[in-house]
């Protein structure tokens, strides 16, 4: 926690807002399997004029790329209807956020971080369902996997490229 408290505050807010977006995420998915427009487009404006006000279009461009990143492999799995529309939302956002504080290849930290949760959490999931002696679940709420690998991500500090 202490690199962030000489950060700008315009990466203050930007954390702020995905930390928020992704409290209220995990809470709206575990409990109805959405994670609301109402949480993510706010979150990515205010984080989208923060990346601007920070650094200007060229850290904006460069924060697209990190959205790209973290959320480009969660649009192919919404279109093959595995993952549902606000996850990927959820991880642009993410992207959004890891990019202006860390540089493009800390996106690439975000997704491996999602990803190995996500494998986890899917794991437990399943587990959790033979030990109950139920069926495997059909659907699992990612935005858990989402804020445990961001969290992981943002604590580590680690770029992985």
């Amino acid at each position: 926690m202490e690199q962030w408290a000489g950060a700008p505050v315009q990466t203050k807010i930007a954390l702020a807002a995905l930390g928020v977006s992704l409290a209220v995420s995990v809470v709206t998915d575990l409990r109805s399997r959405r994670v609301l427009n109402a949480v993510t487009y706010p979150a990515l404006l205010l984080s989208t004029a923060c990346v601007l006000w920070l650094g200007g279009v060229a850290l904006l461009l460069e924060c697209a790329l990190g959205a790209l990143i973290c959320a480009g492999p969660l649009g192919l799995a919404m279109w093959r209807e595995w993952m549902g529309a606000g996850d990927v939302k959820l991880m642009a956002l993410a992207g959004v956020v890891a990019t202006a504080t860390g540089g493009w290849a800390m996106s690439w930290t975000v997704l491996v971080g999602v990803a190995v949760a996500g494998g986890l959490q899917a794991l437990l999931w399943i587990g959790a369902a033979r030990i109950r002696r139920r069926p495997p679940p059909r659907t699992i709420p990612y935005a858990l996997a989402i804020a445990a690998g961001v969290t992981w991500a943002f604590l580590s500090g680690i770029a992985l490229f």
